[in-house]
């Protein structure tokens, strides 16, 4: 098959999809497909370790320059040459919503045929339309017209599902594919020193929808005594100035073992990981998670919230609670009281929870599989 993706970016400290769509494609190439991604940037501007990853892998990148308005990643190139890679394509695979790759793929793939797949990853939430709602009503003219004629939808989890028939209605076909996760070595692990200090991991961006501000009330409430031996460590890239509002939240909480140490990636960010005792995911709300299958993965048992899709973690590798700060408080004083040994079953079953379902391998033939039901259909 020759697949086409479309996203609108793959900075390199962009998270999210510029680490899955890079993924995803790599996959398909490694099944033996021709596969290419378009996507707004400059010649100069470095991508994503995932985007530099899947070129490695015989990923075609083919890089539009950006134009204004840099806010909808417009591009007079992309316009000019995305319908050529469109009409050389089997597959149009586009990701996400609200910007001018979106619609400019979606227009070209439907204008020339060809079989559409769409990727919402979390942009239909309930919670995220309502914020700038007007602006996304206006744009959203675009997006629903092009979702509605797309001969799939791909959501990651079942609460996705709900969201894009929410949005549209009854009638879109969609495929259920989570995103898929590396499975570090186990035998890799990082030995854990007698008399360290055991520590509670959040790894992700720190925006208000992650609830960081219920986590950083529950850690008081978990350690009302400033609790010696334990530290939560919050890392990851600031988003809209929440790191200045929760810096002061945790001084005025008293807060001492709290750590902020800012954006991890790679090599630094697989340490903090197995440096880790228990990992938290406090998010108001989540198409699906990347991060609780990455620490499933990393043999670490989660806490998280019933405004993620992960039920299936609850009561055999963690916590799935309500999104308040008293209940993460109760999971947190549960998962400190646990002994390493019982932590580390915990971890034991996420790690064979992520290897039986959310591998990349299996990912991607699952995602090959509806391409490929596309093409007999056509």
């Amino acid at each position: 098959m020759r697949i086409l993706h479309v996203v609108a970016g793959l900075p390199l400290a962009g998270g999210g999809l510029s680490e899955l769509v890079p993924r995803f494609a790599l996959e398909a190439a490694r099944l033996g497909n021709d596969v290419t991604i378009a996507t707004v940037a400059r010649n100069d501007e470095p991508l994503s370790a995932a985007a530099q990853a899947s070129a490695a892998g015989g990923v075609r990148i083919a890089r539009f320059a950006p134009a204004f308005p840099r806010a909808l990643f417009f591009s007079w190139e992309m316009r000019r040459g995305l319908p050529d890679l469109v009409r050389s394509a089997d597959i149009v695979h586009v990701h996400s919503n609200w910007t001018f790759p979106v619609w400019w793929g979606s227009h070209c793939g439907l204008k020339a045929g060809k079989p559409l797949v769409m990727s919402p990853q979390g942009c239909l939430d309930p919670v995220r339309l309502a914020h700038s709602a007007w602006k996304k009503r206006l744009v959203g003219l675009f997006d629903r017209r092009y979702l509605r004629q797309a001969a799939v939808i791909h959501a990651t989890s079942e609460m996705e599902r709900d969201w894009i028939e929410r949005y549209l209605g009854k009638g879109p076909r969609i495929a259920v594919i989570p995103n898929g996760v590396e499975m570090p070595d186990a035998g890799a692990a990082i030995p854990k020193p007698e008399g360290r200090v055991r520590k509670v991991l959040y790894l992700g961006r720190l925006h208000l929808l992650k609830g960081l501000d219920l986590l950083l009330d529950a850690w008081r409430m978990a350690c009302p005594d400033g609790k010696t031996g334990w530290q939560l460590v919050i890392a990851g890239p600031d988003e809209q100035g929440t790191r200045s509002r929760l810096e002061p939240q945790a001084r005025r909480l008293g807060l001492e073992n709290v750590a902020f140490v800012g954006p991890l990636y790679g090599e630094q960010k697989a340490k903090a990981l197995a440096e880790a005792d228990l990992f938290v995911l406090p998010s108001r709300t989540e198409n699906f998670g990347i991060a609780v299958a990455e620490a499933l993965a990393a043999g670490l048992p989660v806490i998280t919230t019933k405004g993620t899709p992960w039920s299936e973690i609850d009561g055999s590798c963690g916590w799935w609670v309500d999104v308040n700060a008293q209940a993460i408080a109760k999971a947190l004083a549960e998962g400190i009281a646990l002994s390493d040994e019982e932590r580390a079953a915990m971890g034991n079953r996420g790690r064979e929870l992520v290897a039986a379902k959310y591998r990349w391998e299996a990912v991607g033939r699952a995602m090959a599989g509806v391409y490929q039901s596309l093409i007999e259909r056509k």
